[in-house]
């Protein structure tokens, strides 16, 4: 799955647009002053870009063809163990890290993490050396000369955490976090997120957790590095998402493990697989779109 590139540089152009107005944010993001059930609180970010990334193209990167490492590993960023998630971007496309099991399970050592040998990698995916230094592959239709190298922060950082209930967000860009653009845990009600955008994240672009109740309209979730999906809400979550476009997440359009969900009006493309239900979550679909690859 690789970006259209018209597509990303249409999209470029509206975040360059956006910035032009509002400075661009590199911290996260920490929203707790909710509203009441008649009342809703309000935090519309006016066109708001929170992008954590970490520019490394610049970094002296080992190259032997189309495959990259670094010379060491980077300050603060130790080897990720976890692949759900990705923890490189080349221009938009999340990089997806690659362990072998086969090899792994032979060693007979419970815990033991082997990568996937660099020689051994596809286009769009990556390990580490035992330095902790990073490999990848470049991905298809990314030029090494042009396109540029992100890392997502040190941690575990989301870009826009919801803590309270009773909040609708409006018109904010959630880039690069190494977790989630929206990440909403605990018994959060009437949450409300309108006209955001959630690309190239480490792991999901909005995931909703525990009970949370949250209803997502006229945003645009892609290219987020989940195994999972570019969505994923889990727990008892019940959620709604309504005229939605999904596209280029490395998982599922939406992955549901939660209470009850409904998607409806939503456009997805540049997906294998549209909707991962896990456990006894339930869905209603109505009048989406999805053009299958």
């Amino acid at each position: 799955m690789h970006a259209n590139p018209v597509l990303f540089s249409i999209t470029l152009m509206v975040l360059a647009c956006a910035a032009t107005a509002q400075e661009v944010r590199r911290t996260p993001l920490t929203l707790k002053d909710g509203g009441t059930p008649d009342k809703p609180a309000v935090f519309d970010g006016k066109g708001m870009i929170i992008d954590l990334g970490i520019d490394v193209t610049s970094h002296d990167w080992e190259k032997q063809g189309d495959v990259w490492t670094s010379r060491g590993p980077f300050d603060k960023h130790p080897v990720v163990e976890d692949v759900q998630r990705a923890a490189l971007f080349i221009e938009e496309v999340p990089i997806q890290i690659m362990r072998d099991r086969t090899a792994e399970q032979k060693t007979g050592e419970k815990g033991k993490v082997i990568f996937m040998s660099p020689e051994t990698l596809q286009p769009g995916q990556m390990g580490f050396k035992a330095d902790g230094s990073i490999y990848f592959r470049w991905p298809s239709g990314k030029t090494p000369s042009t396109a540029k190298i992100y890392l997502p922060p040190a941690g575990l950082a989301s870009c826009v955490n919801i803590a309270c209930s009773y909040l609708t967000v409006r018109n904010i860009t959630a880039l690069h976090a190494a977790n989630d653009g929206f990440n909403i845990h605990g018994k959060r009600l009437g949450i409300r997120l309108e006209n955001v955008k959630a690309f190239s994240n480490g792991d999901e672009g909005i995931s909703a957790h525990e009970t949370v109740q949250m209803d997502v309209v006229d945003s645009e979730i892609a290219w987020n590095g989940s195994s999972a999906g570019g969505v994923a809400d889990v727990n008892d979550s019940i959620t709604t998402y309504t005229h939605c476009e999904l596209h280029h997440n490395l998982g599922a359009a939406f992955s549901f493990a939660g209470k009850s969900h409904r998607v409806t009006h939503c456009l997805i493309h540049h997906q294998s697989k549209d909707i991962e239900l896990r456990e006894d979550a339930k869905v209603e679909q109505v009048d989406n779109e999805w053009r299958k690859p």
